[in-house]
């Protein structure tokens, strides 16, 4: 068992939860379905700046490039994995975790989330194998999925995709690795699951670079789901009002594309059939993102000749330039500054 003072200099015992203080206030908690007194004690070692107060209010995000602390996401996984071991008592307790304004407080709850959603992945496999042609196995399917469901359950994909939406990019980032945890356990029906997420901004982004990592990517086989949330996604964001502009949702969503579609691309040959698809996009943002994409496939294994014929593509349906001889060089621009 690990020395309670490993609480004290931020050490996180490796695998399972082995601090029994840590062990004694989740039972407590689940109890009481309150998380004051376990988040009190994770404070001091979730790797965010000290509370003030008594509380941390919720910080602005402040951009893809800013600097943030290291987020101590191993306990937070130890933590969310001996939450979820408790089974239906822990649902209250989870729910509150969601309804916290602190980072790390979501952030362990996404992690408790995915831990909900692996143990129900391998109990609907186990079910499944053990009566594989029967009507028992048919039963424990059936079983699995209204747990999941229809008996006022926690439903971990819902309350993930809502967890997305928050505008900071640490419990954004803890809820990536959250929902990779999932797909690792869930496979291509995991994938499936995600089209819900590709109607709001955040979660397409979020949903889009859960996916976009290269050694879950290899253990999927469902190509063409991949293609269509990454399809949902561009069409979100292509399909945009203008006065959705300047939301933090809409930048990232285009910010990642590039890099995201790059890693698709490596994994699945549609991809690249689709990325020449969108090069007759029409909008100047999509032509700016598949622009990037194809840039980004530049710097990878892609062969030139490849990259080559998409930038062709891309170039072939560029709207022609304006007229040299109608503008009239040195005129002031009225319009400036204007709102």
């Amino acid at each position: 068992m690990a020395d309670p003072s490993d609480l004290r200099r931020g050490a996180t015992p490796p695998g399972a939860l082995r601090n029994p203080k840590i062990d004694a206030a989740i039972a407590r908690a689940v109890e009481l379905g309150d998380p004051g007194e376990l988040l009190a004690l994770l404070d001091r070692s979730s790797g965010l700046p000290a509370r003030r107060g008594g509380g941390r209010a919720p910080g602005p995000d402040l951009g893809p490039n800013a600097p943030l602390p290291r987020v101590n996401l191993d306990l937070a996984r130890a933590v969310g994995a001996a939450i979820a071991d408790r089974g239906a008592a822990a649902e209250r307790l989870v729910r509150a975790l969601c309804a916290s304004v602190e980072e790390y407080a979501l952030i362990v709850a996404a992690q408790a989330l995915a831990a909900f959603a692996t143990r129900e992945a391998q109990a609907e496999r186990a079910g499944a194998a053990g009566g594989a042609g029967s009507a028992a196995g048919a039963g424990g399917r059936q079983r699995g999925r209204g747990a999941r469901g229809g008996r006022g359950g926690i439903e971990p994909l819902a309350e993930l995709e809502q967890l997305a939406e928050d505008p900071r990019r640490l419990v954004r980032d803890g809820v990536v690795a959250a929902l990779r945890a999932v797909i690792a356990a869930r496979g291509d029906a995991a994938v499936g699951d995600l089209a819900s997420w590709t109607d709001g901004y955040l979660q397409a982004h979020v949903a889009l670079e859960a996916l976009a990592e290269r050694t879950l990517l290899a253990g999927l086989s469902a190509g063409a789901e991949v293609v269509a949330r990454l399809e949902e996604a561009f069409a979100l964001s292509d399909r945009s009002p203008r006065a959705d502009e300047r939301l933090q949702g809409l930048r990232l969503l285009r910010q990642g594309m590039p890099a995201q579609i790059a890693a698709f691309a490596g994994r699945f040959p549609e991809v690249v059939r689709w990325i020449e698809e969108k090069a007759q996009a029409e909008r100047p943002e999509s032509r700016d993102v598949v622009a990037q994409a194809v840039a980004a496939l530049r710097k990878g294994s892609f062969s030139e000749a490849e990259t080559d014929r998409l930038a062709a593509a891309l170039a072939a349906s560029a709207p022609p330039a304006r007229d040299a001889a109608r503008i009239v060089q040195g005129t002031r621009k009225r319009s400036k500054g204007r709102r």
